[in-house]
């Protein structure tokens, strides 16, 4: 059977090589000439430079301390825990810092877990962590749902983070 000219017009084929910035396309006459604007506006806008993206300032964290403000960013502060810190170490981390922060000198698990849930870090258990930093003594109950880092804690926190950890 002979292909006719009819069949010619019905096909049609595109090709396109970015890296080369190639376009072909084939096809019969009328085919080719109704992509000829479209390739030329995809062509003008590969050579147009690529808009810069916005790059917002970084926010900082209200510090209701001016010691919270030493610590940086929660996010910040959390990247100097080494990787092999467990969930507890995170917890008592999270608890530090928000303990720095309060006007009462203390941190209770649900403020410190969703520091760390904001941070995508999501604990098992932040009452068991709180509970067996209570039993290794690096944290103290100050009232009720109410803790605070004590002196071994913040001394093993200051193993894990460095002096940035006071006294």
């Amino acid at each position: 059977m002979l292909i006719g000219e009819a069949d010619l017009d019905q096909r049609g084929r595109l090709r396109i090589n970015l890296t080369q910035r190639e376009f072909e396309v084939e096809g019969s006459e009328e085919f080719v000439r109704s992509f000829a604007d479209r390739i030329q506006e995809l062509l003008d806008q590969l050579d147009a430079p690529p808009p810069a993206p916005a790059t917002p300032a970084p926010a900082r964290e209200p510090a209701a301390d001016p010691g919270a403000a030493d610590l940086g960013t929660f996010g910040e502060f959390l990247l100097r825990l080494p990787s092999s810190a467990t969930d507890v170490d995170k917890m008592l981390a999270a608890g530090f810092y928000v303990q720095v922060g309060s006007a009462d000198d203390a941190f209770a698990t649900a403020d410190a877990n969703r520091r760390l849930t904001e941070q995508g870090i999501k604990l098992g258990n932040p009452s068991q962590c709180v509970k067996q930093s209570l039993l290794a003594k690096r944290v103290f109950l100050v009232s009720k749902g109410r803790y605070r880092v004590s002196q071994p804690g913040r001394a093993y926190l200051r193993q894990l983070l460095g002096p940035m950890v006071t006294d």
